[in-house]
């Protein structure tokens, strides 16, 4: 090797370096002589931003088209979050304590430390606005708007579409309400085409949740092209928001307030009833009434008491106002009794004992069992063996159609006895018929959070006992059970909507309806149909003629002159007339509280024909069905009967006239229960 080779290797290295250096001397001449302007546009102007605008929910209507739900336009104050960032620490906290004193008329409790805490929170794009105050006055909108430049230009003003309820807290369960999206909420539509924002409105409650995607909307967006600064450049697209779909819905908003005034009217004698007589006048705080077509499920009517008003919400609602809302006192007001109160239906379960006792055999139509007054429970020791009629009354020789109208215990006492000691032979025909019209599953209303209630069964009962015998401590199943559920106590819960659908079956001779809440959604201010809701059939109820005469003729003497004179005569005296009104008073032992008042009608109808519809009322804490309960339904059907005497209903829900009082069961001598 020569010592030339150390030499040739520097050499080589030395021509590679010079080489590399030259190509990066060149591309940086490059990038700053020659392609400058390009990058330095592409740096400072370059950038988008997109603003997603929400749509308008659609309009709830009745079913005649009269508007329940609307939008109005709400000015909402807003900060800029990034034009206030850049704001120096002392010029940050002036603008804020400026903002406050300008906004504490609207929202008295605002505070600047309030206001930091909306704009740090990850609730907001970084460049979608804060909203601080809903619901602006307009004067107040017009001076932030005018003032822009004395706020630094943080400070705007964008109006937006909020619920409006013409007519009040009517229908409140019913329509329910909207509010801020939560993160749960959120997390579960993060994939929804939709698109939902944090800063969005859904549907919490009602059919503004099970109707959401309806309602909605298609939200637009808006392409801007902005500076470093955030300052818009120009606007690069935009796409309108589609208005969310019109919702049509069964309910007749007349006959829904008269059956929300008949509800909240009885209630209250109810109390006044129990004050007159001494008695704890903290009772029959809260009921149910449900209205149902006969011919197709739909629901006319919903009532729930206490109600509440969902215009609360339009602005939000804070920590205090929700306590006073769902503390204890309230009564749950935010719970739809009609779907979600579970009951002992008492004696209008009588119509499920019957159809077990034909059904199974048990008994036929005109069989005659001796009423005196008391049952005593066979092969049974003890102090609960004797079973008692309502007042202990007597009733002598009744068939099906008698015992009904007089709501004989004992008669249905003796079916329920048989049919624990005929078990081999005829199984659990009560339970059969209660599961066959539907008691112990959801309706299929579209209302979110309806319950089953209940209907135990022996082999529950033990399996019951065997999860938890602490709770559960007795796990045999006795006669005296069979006995109980046989007038709808002991081991029996329905709710409202429940009873009602039963007797739509009967009313309809025999087909199991899944009630309808909406009729049809047709597209936004238009009649153009995107979906109409049928007549749904769960099922048919077999009804043997002779049965199912024995059956109405039993309940239209509950409300009937002719004698044996029902429970609810006196109620339904007076009844417009050529109309007729059958049904079914129900009594039901609470273990320490007053007794929940029943009542189920079917009509009202011409005679002969069938009824168009049926009404259950269910009164917490109110004594007897014909009494308290009874009332509520004849105030609801009179008027549908008799439209000479239907009141009309005004803004906020106002009725245009008092509804009619029935006479006094208690001073007509009706035989109570």
């Amino acid at each position: 090797m020569t010592n030339d080779t150390p030499r040739l290797r520097i050499g080589i290295i030395g021509i590679v370096a010079v080489s590399l250096f030259g190509a990066l001397f060149a591309r940086l001449w490059y990038l700053q002589v020659l392609a400058s302007p390009e990058y330095q546009l592409q740096a400072t102007a370059n950038q988008q931003r997109v603003i997603i605008e929400p749509a308008p929910r659609g309009r709830i209507l009745d079913r005649n088209g009269v508007v329940l739900v609307d939008n109005r336009l709400s000015y909402v104050a807003t900060l800029d979050r990034q034009r206030l960032a850049a704001l120096e620490d002392a010029e940050r906290t002036d603008l804020l304590t400026r903002l406050v004193a300008e906004l504490v008329p609207v929202e008295a409790t605002l505070t600047v430390d309030e206001l930091e805490a909306r704009v740090a929170s990850d609730r907001f794009s970084p460049y979608t606005p804060v909203p601080v105050v809903e619901d602006v006055p307009e004067s107040l909108a017009i001076y932030l708007t005018e003032h822009r430049a004395d706020f630094a230009d943080v400070v705007q003003v964008d109006a937006r579409a909020i619920r409006s309820y013409p007519f009040g807290r009517t229908a409140s369960h019913v329509l329910g309400y909207v509010g801020a999206i939560n993160d749960e909420e959120f997390a579960s539509r993060r994939d929804s085409p939709d698109r939902y924002q944090l800063t969005d409105e859904i549907g919490k409650s009602g059919v503004e949740r099970t109707f959401e995607e309806d309602l909605r909307g298609t939200p637009g967006t808006r392409v801007l092209e902005v500076d470093r600064a955030g300052n818009t450049v120009s606007e690069l697209s935009y796409t309108p928001p589609v208005p969310g779909h019109d919702l049509h819905l069964s309910v007749d908003v007349t006959i829904q307030a008269i059956a929300e005034q008949a509800l909240e009217e009885e209630l209250l004698n109810a109390r006044e009833r129990r004050v007159s007589r001494g008695n704890d006048p903290n009772v029959a705080p809260a009921g149910s009434v449900v209205v149902e077509s006969t011919t197709d499920g739909s629901i006319v009517a919903m009532a729930s008491y206490p109600d509440f008003d969902p215009s609360t919400f339009t602005d939000g609602i804070d920590q205090t106002e929700w306590t006073a809302l769902t503390g204890e006192g309230s009564y749950a007001p935010f719970t739809n009794r009609a779907i979600a109160g579970q009951y002992a239906p008492g004696s209008t379960f009588k119509l499920i004992t019957a159809y077990a006792a034909l059904s199974s055999g048990l008994r036929a139509p005109a069989d005659v069992f001796h009423d005196v007054g008391s049952y005593r429970i066979p092969n049974c020791s003890g102090g609960t063996c004797i079973k008692y009629n309502a007042g202990r009354t007597p009733y002598g020789n009744v068939d099906l159609a008698e015992a009904i109208t007089v709501s004989s215990d004992a008669y249905f006492y003796e079916i329920g006895a048989r049919a624990w000691f005929e078990r081999d032979r005829v199984g659990d025909p009560i339970q059969a018929a209660a599961e066959l019209f539907g008691m112990g599953a959801d309706t299929g209303i579209a209302l979110s959070n309806e319950l089953s209630g209940r209907v135990m069964t022996p082999e529950e009962y033990a399996a019951r006992h065997e999860a938890d015998p602490e709770i559960f401590t007795d796990g045999e199943w006795q006669a005296g059970d069979n006995v109980n559920i046989s007038i709808g106590q002991g081991e029996m819960l329905t709710t409202p909507m429940q009873l009602a659908n039963a007797y739509v079956a009967l009313a309809n001779g025999g087909t199991l309806l899944s009630p309808n809440i909406a009729l049809r959604v047709t597209e936004a201010g238009s009649d153009v149909l995107v979906r109409s809701y049928e007549a749904r059939v769960i099922r048919s109820v077999p009804f043997d003629p002779t049965w199912h005469e024995a059956l109405m003729r039993g309940f239209a003497g509950v409300t009937g002159s002719e004698e044996p004179r029902g429970t609810a005569y006196t109620t339904f005296s007076g009844f417009p007339e050529g109309f007729v009104v059958s049904g079914k008073t129900g009594t039901a032992q609470v273990a320490g509280k007053a007794d929940t008042a029943v009542f189920v009608g079917m009509g009202p109808a011409p005679a002969g024909q069938p009824p168009p519809y049926v009404a259950a009322a269910f009164l917490e804490e109110s004594g007897f069905g014909g009494v308290a309960a009874a009332p509520v339904v004849r105030r609801i059907f009179a008027p549908i009967a008799d439209p000479s005497i239907r009141p009309t209903v005004g803004p906020g829900g106002v009725l245009s006239e008092p509804l009619a009082e029935s006479a006094d069961p208690l001073a007509g001598g009706d035989v109570l229960d």
